[in-house]
């Protein structure tokens, strides 16, 4: 049967009438698709938190597109499985009516999601981690169609980051421990790259699986080679058992960490006299403006730390997607969203931090089609044709049982290290 709406509007165009285009269902909304149970919950949930701040935030600076001043933030859980990812995915685009998502956490999640569902219904994805270097290499193939960015560097250049870090920190026989899958693989692998082209001499390098009550087996052939120090790519959870069983055998007290352990909750229990030779390095901005108003906020908020794995990151990624909205004056077609993102990051354009009037200003600018330099929580960003980020590093250390920022890493030292190395 004839749609009798299609029929009325051929009507009016063969009689030479205009037909407004039908208007955009209000409230607009940015959906999340985050680990609110499963392994990495203990991530997402905090996670989730700063993206719907972020939200919060911009409905508060006057965000507005067209006649549409109601932006709502909408998450469903991931579990931390791909099946599940999938489905939450497919509901916040059907039911949801979404347009662009926070995406994942786990690399293993997004990348069905992007096969399965973002990048065919022309929705723009963000993650809030999922560092996996797999997708730099589906967007130079052309599979993701313009549609995926992230606002946390791959484990290409994070892995590089930390080597520069252990070399310049001393360590020359580093044990490698990481976590079997496709983020602690990558990690390892690249880590363990450049650590070597630098002059260090990796001793051993041992996998292990999640969730094992306990790694006496696996620490016990990491200190084989008498090490020096240690690199620990893991969760907060099984890092904390690792460390617990290196400690009881008697392992160096001198660590690398890679963005995951950087958590209040390793730090308490493990304890800081065990981690006073300790460095956690974070992709994120030496800059204090955005990143001290950032924690400010968070805390008020949500009454706990905003420093931790992917917070700062979670962040960024819906602030970008509000903005963007506003640059695209749509927020309907993921496409034209996507697309608008340069608007948001130009180099050339207004400095934006987070304060309440730099984002009041950062709408107005967008809205009246001027381009503004977002500097979020981890701190200015430019993306690639891939869709990548450069950032500079940071890396912290415990002091008083807080993490403090120690060490800075520009992102011109990673790209310079980088290809001084060949890795």
């Amino acid at each position: 049967m004839i749609n009798k709406r299609h029929m009325m509007l051929a009507a009016f165009a063969a009689a030479g009438l205009s037909v407004s285009a039908p208007a955009l269902a209000c409230p607009a909304k940015i959906g999340a698709t985050l680990s609110m149970t499963g392994s990495y919950s203990t991530f997402g949930i905090p996670i989730n938190n700063a993206a719907q701040l972020a939200v919060e935030r911009l409905a508060e600076a006057g965000w507005k597109v067209g006649d549409c001043a109601k932006l709502e933030y909408v998450v469903r859980d991931d579990q931390t499985q791909p099946s599940v990812g999938v489905d939450a995915a497919r509901r916040l685009v059907d039911l949801d009516g979404v347009s662009a998502i926070v995406g994942p956490i786990s690399s293993g999640v997004t990348g069905p999601i992007l096969s399965s569902v973002t990048v065919e219904k022309n929705v723009l994805m963000i993650p809030a981690a999922s560092s996996s270097p797999t997708f730099t290499e589906m967007a130079r193939q052309g599979k993701l169609n313009g549609l995926f960015f992230r606002v946390q560097p791959s484990d290409a250049l994070q892995a590089v980051a930390a080597a520069k870090a252990a070399i310049e920190a001393g360590h020359k026989k580093m044990a490698v421990v990481n976590l079997n899958n496709d983020w602690g693989n990558n990690l390892s692998k690249q880590f363990i790259a450049t650590y070597k082209a630098l002059g260090g001499t990796v001793t051993g390098q041992v996998t292990y699986n999640a969730e094992q009550p306990s790694y006496r087996a696996e620490v016990n052939k990491s200190l084989e080679g008498s090490p020096d120090s240690l690199y620990l790519a893991a969760s907060v959870i099984d890092g904390s058992k690792i460390m617990r069983d290196w400690l009881a055998l008697g392992g160096p007290q001198k660590f690398i960490f890679p963005l995951g352990l950087n958590d209040q909750k390793f730090i308490d229990q493990i304890g800081e006299q065990y981690l006073k030779n300790a460095l956690f390095m974070t992709p994120g901005s030496p800059s204090p403006n955005s990143a001290t108003i950032y924690r400010e906020v968070y805390e008020n908020r949500w009454n706990s730390s905003g420093v931790g794995p992917g917070r700062d990151s979670g962040y960024d990624a819906a602030s970008l997607i509000g903005l963007a909205m506003l640059a695209a004056k749509d927020y309907k077609d993921g496409k034209k969203i996507a697309a608008a993102l340069p608007k948001v990051t130009d180099p050339k354009g207004e400095a934006i931090t987070l304060s309440p009037d730099d984002l009041k200003k950062a709408v107005k600018l967008l809205s009246e089609g001027k381009t503004i330099r977002y500097i979020g929580a981890t701190g200015a960003m430019s993306f690639d044709q891939y869709g990548d980020v450069s950032t500079p590093f940071v890396g912290w250390a415990v002091e008083g049982g807080k993490l403090v920022q120690k060490k800075d890493i520009s992102a011109q030292d990673v790209a310079d290290t980088k290809a001084k190395t060949g890795t």
